[in-house]
């Protein structure tokens, strides 16, 4: 079964990171209400999390895969490779959420992203070294030179999500409100070509369909609970991939993702100050994605052909925790807020261990000039 380049599945893996579930109730905007919102995430990691939920290195993940291709890490007294590896993002997020009616809101999610992978291999010889043939140490040699230098990175859109939000239950002061969403995401990023190893794709190169639920539920005052889900199916598509045999040729490949679940529940505290809010919250944030099924490889026919089927490894969760503070200016006639807030993963499976720091600016304006301007 055909498999990623391991360094590149877990670099890919920040792509599913889903900003979309960041701070977002049920509530809706008032009609003509125009709220643009600004996200600005930077998102490292240089560690990761196995299948078993164990931690390892980043560098770790590029080694195996040295080792795959008939290089051990080391051999003793003849040699050792060490390899350090870190990955880092920036995303920009730019959100329009338009209130279409009392009911219902449109939404457009716009992300930019910048990804980079810097890895840092070094070849230590022993007294051994000598021993082996000329091939063998040339063949050494070049693999540590290959994952020293692939370095992946790329500037770029990403996939653009539209979509709609419908409330189901409560108006803006009720004590209980829920809402439902639904949407598409459009294949608009970046697909990674195989053969490029300091290439990262930006997307997925296939359309997704989306699914939300907002739950909010206010106890007393200026105290909520919030919980919100997000589901996504993703359809069928098609990319180059590397033949398992010979890195150096590609084929392409029909592939369909694993179906995303995204949980997250928010206690929020407002303060209410002088003339602004307060705000504070706690994330708990889990996602889930079951395994990316794919065609087999076809020795034969030297091609990618038949059904596809669920590959082992591609599969992943992470467990993430966020506090937030946030300053709400409306109270004041200014119709913005700025939020700030810091992730970190406390717990996952074939993923990284990320750590996020977020910026969000948000801007309500009322372009058709109505009556009742809110926010928040």
């Amino acid at each position: 079964m055909s498999r990623l380049p391991a360094v590149v599945v877990l670099a890919l893996l920040t792509l599913l990171w889903p900003p979309e579930l960041q701070a977002i109730d049920a509530r809706l905007l008032p009609p003509g209400v125009l709220r643009l919102r600004l996200y600005q995430s930077w998102i490292t990691g240089d560690e990761r999390y196995d299948a078993s939920g164990g931690k390892h290195s980043l560098g770790q993940t590029g080694l195996d895969q040295l080792a795959g291709r008939g290089v051990p890490e080391s051999v003793s007294n003849v040699y050792a490779i060490r390899n350090q590896a870190r990955h880092t993002m920036q995303r920009t997020d730019l959100v329009l959420d338009f209130g279409l009616d009392p009911e219902v809101d449109l939404g457009l999610w716009v992300p930019f992203l910048t990804s980079d992978l810097d890895q840092s291999a070094q070849l230590t010889q022993a007294t051994g070294w000598s021993a082996l043939s000329t091939a063998r140490r040339t063949a050494i040699a070049a693999g540590v030179g290959r994952l020293d230098l692939a370095d992946a990175d790329r500037q770029g859109l990403g996939d653009i999500l539209v979509g709609v939000k419908a409330r189901v239950l409560g108006d803006r002061q009720a004590t209980h409100r829920l809402a439902l969403g639904g949407g598409v995401r459009l294949p608009t990023g970046h697909g990674a070509d195989p053969l490029d190893t300091r290439d990262v794709a930006t997307g997925d190169k296939q359309w997704d369909l989306t699914f939300w639920t907002w739950y909010d539920y206010q106890p007393f005052e200026n105290f909520f609970i919030n919980l919100h889900t997000h589901h996504e199916y993703a359809l069928p598509g098609e990319r180059a991939a590397l033949w398992p045999a010979d890195t150096t040729r590609a084929a392409d490949l029909k592939f369909q993702p694993g179906f995303q679940t995204d949980v997250q529940l928010e206690p929020q505290w407002r303060h209410p100050l002088d003339r602004a809010e307060l705000q504070t919250s706690l994330f708990l944030i889990y996602n889930r994605v079951e395994p990316e099924k794919q065609q087999g490889f076809d020795s034969a026919q030297s091609t990618y052909a038949g059904a596809r089927h669920p590959v082992g490894g591609t599969e992943w969760q992470r467990l993430m925790v966020k506090p937030t503070i946030g300053l709400n200016l409306l109270p004041m006639g200014l119709p913005m807020a700025l939020y700030l807030g810091y992730g970190t993963t406390v717990w996952g499976k074939n993923t990284l261990d990320l750590d996020v720091m977020e910026l969000r600016f948000e801007l309500f304006l009322d372009p058709f000039e109505s009556r009742s301007r809110t926010g928040s």
